[in-house]
This record gives C-alpha cells, structure tokens and sequence, in this order.
C-alpha cells in the first residue's frame, strides 16, 4: 500500500496540517526593525546641527549682512519696536529704553543675572559649562544707541559673548 504524498515529499496529511495556505502569511518583524534601524542611523547621521538654531521672531525684521557665520544655541534676547524680550519673556518696553539716559537697562540686567545664576548653578551641578554666550535679535529700524545701551547691559551680566542674529545677504 503506497501513501500519497505532497509535492514537498511529506505525507499528505501531515503537509496538511503544517501548511500555513496561501491565507496565512506571516511577517518577520526581525528583519523590518533591522530596515528601520538603519533607516534611522542613516538620518540621524545626516541631520546637519547648522540648521535653523534660531527662530526669527514675528515681532522684527532682521537686517541683511554678509556675514556667513553658522548660529549657535546661546540665551535668545529680542529687541523688537516694542518690547525688549529674554527667552520670548517681555522684560522692558524698547520705548523706556530709548527715553532713558543711563547705558545699563536695570529690567534686562536683572533678568540676565536670573539666566547666568541658573547656568552657574547647572554648571556645578552637572559639569555643563556656562559660555556666556546670547544671541541679539534686533529690529532693522533699531536706533544704533538703544543697541548700545543692550549690548552694554549684555557685557555687565555676565553675557559677553553676543552675537548679532541677520538674514544673509544672497549674491
């Protein structure tokens, strides 16, 4: 008496309990997170750190310059036509600041000490260096002596490492 068997050579019956059919197709999810493992190496290797580390803010129009120097992360002090802002925090209206005679901004120092105590005291506490260093976003229209008093402000807060925020010029 001869058994039928499968075209895989088993027994028919035993092929017919084993076979998955064409009904059940199973995925291996070993080999898809592999793909997706290097996918992500991939890019996370390409992603360039000399995009957009600032965001110009709405309140402003930055001028242009010829400089080509990449930002870096550093405290973010705005001086828009209206107000003068650390962090998107308001701390003096530009208007007071133009009106007033003394070169330091009493608001702006005192949140700047606020800022370099803290970066001291996470100095300390977790090794991570304070720089010193702030970003100037400034209005285009921005008088030259309320830019002074700013950046003067800046210098006496332990903040002497600024950098002026422009749009660069094309051509």
């Amino acid at each position: 008496m001869s058994v039928k068997r499968s075209w895989l050579g088993f027994p028919a019956s035993r092929a017919k309990k084993h076979s998955s059919g064409p009904s059940k197709v199973a995925l291996n999810l070993t080999s898809m997170m592999d793909m997706f493992t290097i996918l992500l190496v991939f890019l996370l290797r390409a992603y360039s750190l000399e995009g957009q580390l600032v965001h110009p803010s709405y309140y402003l129009t930055l001028p242009k310059s010829t400089a080509n120097q990449p930002p870096e992360l550093a405290l973010e002090l705005v001086v828009s036509k209206e107000w003068v802002m650390v962090n998107n925090k308001p701390v003096a209206r530009t208007s007071d600041v133009q009106k007033q005679r003394e070169l330091i901004i009493p608001e702006l120092k005192a949140e700047l000490d606020l800022h370099a105590r803290e970066a001291k005291k996470m100095e300390s506490l977790y090794g991570t260096p304070f720089s010193g260093k702030i970003t100037i976003q400034g209005d285009k229209d921005l008088p030259y002596e309320t830019l002074v008093k700013v950046m003067a402000t800046c210098g006496r807060a332990e903040f002497p490492n600024m950098r002026l925020v422009v749009y660069q010029r094309e051509g």
